[in-house]
């Protein structure tokens, strides 16, 4: 397992690896790993001889700048976890490696991002696509593997690989869960023992919503009470949407494939889910 800096470094290992003509699947993650990034690599191991891990907090996605300070950083972890999974070459570049000072340019979404995170977040899948773009032009993978907890997230990216003529299948991994049904996220290590417990009522409430008939609005504003009364400050959403447009589902009945998503705070920390109908 290679532990590699500088885009020079990854660059001139892959291209040894490419005169051998062996694939190459890249797993992106912004580091404080956990049993779904594994499971991630795992995958990518199934699918190609050459994995490479990057590691890189970007801040460009975050719209909250306390957000971004917050959010867990532990590489020495992170490469323990790493040791075992199937991961030949991790990417651990700094920001000055990726966005250097005079650094010019955006990446604009102008389709998936009126609704869900894209409307909570201002400027969020701007920052996504950048990075996500130029960490292709690196690498230069045949397959990139994202989980489908960022579903919105996943739908874009495919949008991005389309437009943008890139040469990449992404695969989407299934969303790997805690016992308690909660979402696997690192974002749920700053939550205490007792916030995990009310967070694990996520999944809980998104399985009853799935199970039920009638009006959809009706029983997502009873649904976004029940969050309220368990203790979550906030809800930036609770809504169903098919899938391909994130069009608002209005009815159970919806003859196109939907989800439920749902994005909440609970102590500041927002969490987010989404399940299949």
């Amino acid at each position: 397992m290679l532990i590699l800096k500088t885009i020079a470094e990854i660059r001139n290992h892959l291209q040894k690896e490419a005169v051998s003509k062996r694939k190459i699947a890249l797993v992106p993650t912004m580091g404080a790993l956990h049993e779904g990034h594994l499971s991630l690599v795992r995958k990518a191991r199934e699918l190609a001889e050459i994995v490479v891990v990057s590691i890189f907090v970007n801040k460009a996605q975050f719209n909250d700048p306390s957000d971004y300070q917050k959010y867990p950083r532990q590489v020495e972890q992170d490469l323990e976890k790493l040791k075992n999974s199937g991961a030949t070459h991790i990417f651990i570049p700094s920001d000055e490696e990726i966005f250097s000072a005079d650094f010019a340019f955006k990446i604009i979404p102008t389709r998936l991002v009126d609704c869900l995170c894209g409307s909570a977040r201002p400027n969020h899948f701007d920052g996504v696509a950048l990075v996500i773009s130029k960490l292709f032009n690196i690498i230069k993978p045949s397959i990139a593997i994202f989980g489908q907890k960022d579903f919105q997230q996943l739908q874009i990216i495919k949008k991005l690989v389309e437009d943008l003529n890139f040469d990449i299948e992404i695969f989407a991994h299934e969303i790997v869960r805690e016992k308690s049904g909660l979402a696997m996220s690192s974002r749920n290590q700053r939550l205490s023992a007792d916030n995990k417990i009310k967070a694990a009522n996520i999944f809980k409430i998104l399985s009853e919503i799935k199970n039920e008939v009638g009006d959809c609005e009706k029983i997502l504003q009873k649904k976004r009470e029940e969050l309220l009364e368990i203790g979550f400050e906030k809800i930036d959403y609770l809504e169903i949407r098919e899938e391909e447009n994130f069009k608002l589902v209005k009815n159970f009945n919806s003859q196109n494939p939907a989800r439920i998503f749902v994005a909440v705070y609970l102590s500041g920390i927002r969490l987010i889910d989404n399940l299949k109908l």
